[in-house]
Parts: C-alpha cells; sequence; structure tokens
C-alpha cells in the first residue's frame, strides 16, 4: 500500500468456518484512532486545510463536516446558499464514489468512468466558493444542468427503475446490471443472511445529542474508533438510505436474498441521485453546535457516500484570526458500519454457505457495506 492507504489504516475480517457454517467472524482495524491529534494547537485556517489532505477518500464531505463544526464553534450564520452548494457538492461526491464503485468492482466496464470523473471535476471547481469557512455567495447554481448532466452519465451505467422493476419478476435482462442481478440471485439465493444492525438515524438536532456526549466524554477516542449507545450497534450508508425504496421493496417482495437487495440499493442510490440533486433547495444547515458549560465547541454532521460522517471540534478563542483548535474528534461511517459487534458480524455468522462460495460472499458483502479503506479476508477451519 502507498503512503496514503498506510496512513488510513485497513480492516482484516478473520472468517471461521467449519462443516459448512461460518462459525464466528471478527473485524481487525488497523485504522489510526488518534490521527485527529494533528489538528490540535494548530490555527483553525490551517486545521481546516489539513483536513481534505489527511482524509483523502471523500475529501469534500469532510471538509463540509469540519466547516459546519467550525461556524457553529464560532456561532457564525451561513447563508442558505453556501449550505446548498455544499449539499450538491457532497451528492455530487456520493455519485463519483458509487458509480467508481460500480464500474470498477461489479460491472468490470471502466467506459463511464472517465466521463464521471470530469463531471465530478467541472462541479468541484464550479462551486469550490462553498468551500471556505463562512464563504461569500460566488455565483448562480445551475442544478438543473448539473443534475442533467449526471444523468446522462449514470443511465448507461444503472438504467431505468421501470427495467430492472420487469427484470424482478421474470423478465430476461441483457443489461450489465440486470446480468450482475441475475448472477447474484443465481449464484447466492439459496444462502440466508441474517438481517444486519440498526439503522443510524440522525435526521434532527436532537439525534445529535447522545453521540454530542459521548463525543465529549472523556472516552471520546474509544467512541470515535468504535461507536455504539451502550453496545447497540448500527449501520449507516447507502443501505439505510435505501432500504425503503422502490426497487429494493419490489425486490424483497420477489423473495430476493438480502446481498442481492443491497447491491439493488446501491443501484437505486444512483438511480436517484440526479433528481435528488434536482429537487434540493436553499435551507439553513442543521444547527449543531453545543449548548452548555463548555463553549467554543461545534459539530458538523453530513450524510456521505458511506454514510453518516460528524466531526466536532473544540476552539481556543473567540474569532477566526486568533483561535486555535483545542480538540478535534471524527466518527466515520467506517466505524459505524465496520464495528466488532456490526453489521457484517451480525450478517454472516451462523450462515449455512459451502466453502467453495465463502470467499466471494464475504467480499461481495463487504464490498456493499463499503469501507473507507483497504480490506482483506482470512478464512480459518
Amino acid at each position: 500500500m502507498n503512503g496514503i492507504a498506510n496512513l488510513a489504516g485497513k480492516i482484516r475480517v478473520d472468517v471461521q468456518w467449519r462443516e459448512g457454517l461460518i462459525q464466528q467472524v471478527q473485524l481487525h482495524s488497523s485504522r489510526p484512532r488518534e490521527i485527529t491529534r494533528v489538528l490540535q494547537a494548530k490555527p483553525l485556517t490551517q486545521a481546516l486545510s489539513m483536513v481534505p489532505m489527511i482524509y483523502s477518500m471523500c475529501a469534500v464531505a469532510q471538509t463540509v463536516a469540519s466547516l459546519q463544526a467550525a461556524e457553529s464553534a464560532l456561532g457564525i450564520e451561513i447563508k442558505p446558499e453556501v449550505t446548498h452548494a455544499r449539499q450538491l457538492l457532497v451528492q455530487a461526491e456520493t455519485a463519483r464514489e458509487l458509480g467508481l464503485r460500480l464500474s470498477q468492482y461489479w460491472l468490470a466496464d471502466t467506459a463511464q468512468v472517465v466521463a464521471l470523473m470530469q463531471w465530478f471535476t467541472g462541479v468541484s471547481q464550479e462551486l469550490r466558493w462553498a468551500l471556505d469557512l463562512n464563504p461569500r455567495v460566488s455565483n448562480l447554481i445551475e442544478v438543473q444542468r448539473i443534475s442533467s448532466e449526471l444523468k446522462a452519465i449514470l443511465l448507461p451505467l444503472v438504467g431505468m427503475e421501470t427495467e430492472l422493476s420487469r427484470l424482478l419478476f421474470g423478465d430476461a435482462s441483457h443489461t450489465p446490471i440486470g446480468e450482475q442481478l441475475c448472477d447474484l440471485q443465481e449464484t447466492f439465493g439459496d444462502i440466508e443472511l441474517a438481517l444486519g444492525v440498526l439503522p443510524l438515524e440522525v435526521q434532527q438536532r436532537a439525534d445529535l445529542e447522545w453521540i454530542k456526549g459521548c463525543l465529549a466524554s472523556a472516552d471520546a477516542v474509544e467512541f470515535s474508533a468504535m461507536p455504539d449507545a451502550d453496545g447497540i450497534c448500527f449501520e449507516t450508508g447507502v443501505w439505510v438510505r435505501n432500504r425503503e425504496s422502490g426497487l429494493v421493496v419490489q425486490g424483497r417482495a420477489a423473495g430476493l436474498n438480502e446481498l442481492t437487495l443491497r447491491f439493488l440499493a446501491m443501484v437505486s442510490e444512483l438511480q436517484a441521485l440526479p433528481a435528488r440533486m434536482r429537487s434540493m433547495e436553499p435551507h439553513a444547515a442543521l444547527p449543531a453546535g453545543d449548548s452548555g458549560p463548555e463553549r467554543g465547541a461545534g459539530m458538523g454532521m453530513v450524510d456521505a457516500a458511506r454514510g453518516v460522517l460528524i466531526h466536532r471540534i473544540v476552539l481556543d478563542g473567540n474569532s477566526v484570526s486568533n483561535c486555535k483548535v483545542e480538540d478535534y474528534n471524527i466518527v466515520a461511517p467506517t466505524e459505524w458500519n465496520f464495528h466488532p459487534r456490526g453489521t457484517l458480524v451480525q450478517m454472516l455468522e451462523g450462515v449455512q454457505v459451502n466453502r467453495e462460495r465463502l470467499h466471494s460472499l464475504v467480499e461481495k458483502l463487504i464490498l456493499l457495506v463499503d469501507p473507507c479503506v483497504a480490506w482483506e479476508i482470512e478464512v480459518g477451519n
């Protein structure tokens, strides 16, 4: 692995299998627990510039969450147009991440990758002004054009929902998505996977309160590495956002395997992204600033490509020019989704599967839960 990958760490999935049964699944993460310490004592502007370099996988979402946290800590009220531009940038990054994942790992078709990357680069440059601390509104946001361009790029990849709806009820398909869907169901349709853990609900300000309390405690570093609520684990991301989408509901009614349903959830998200971007309207940011005796603290929350991303910052100082970072903590989607007692473990332990299909089953489920770091599988008998 390169230097960035080494800095990010990786996840190892140890699977114990015997006599046709997955006996145990253990997750081991080498993700550095205290990497945010490099931001402490830094001037705020310097720390904010470092965030996307440290967390390069979803740099836009990380930047937006860091800006939200800093702005709420400083009591800065952001204009709705700024929030709108940032939301669009996060959605654009989600399209890039999921489109790349689908092309490279599922369809073996990279023809659309170049167009998708060029589109994302163009949108990023166009809306770059919004990724500054308390920025001025720079230009008109051409949402209709941006979303139409994305739809034209994604259509060859994911097709239309009506095409896949027909396929779910027995029609033949010669599209790459349809063929992959059929292959997943034929290969794993007889395997009974368990359900995952509870969905992480962070829709209102009140939903953040218990997370804020954990990040403000003395155990903040441990919580960031393995977040749960008194032993209850949660999942976030593509499956949580799309588990009740039209395609997934139809697939469930047609009796599709849990693995295949998760693949449908990814497809459904990509199909819905252009319309979701068009329907977004300017509004004020979710108020995430801390209340109570601790001053100069703030939180930022972004629903990124892989799920809910939360930043919490504590500042020493009362203005951009004179404040430094006193404390900084991040809870990333991968820590929710690859918790040692989380979804992957819950879905796989106790599952009956023959040895020939074991590795592929675990691999495909990891891809669908989707970590933001490198991973490996080790199988022991």
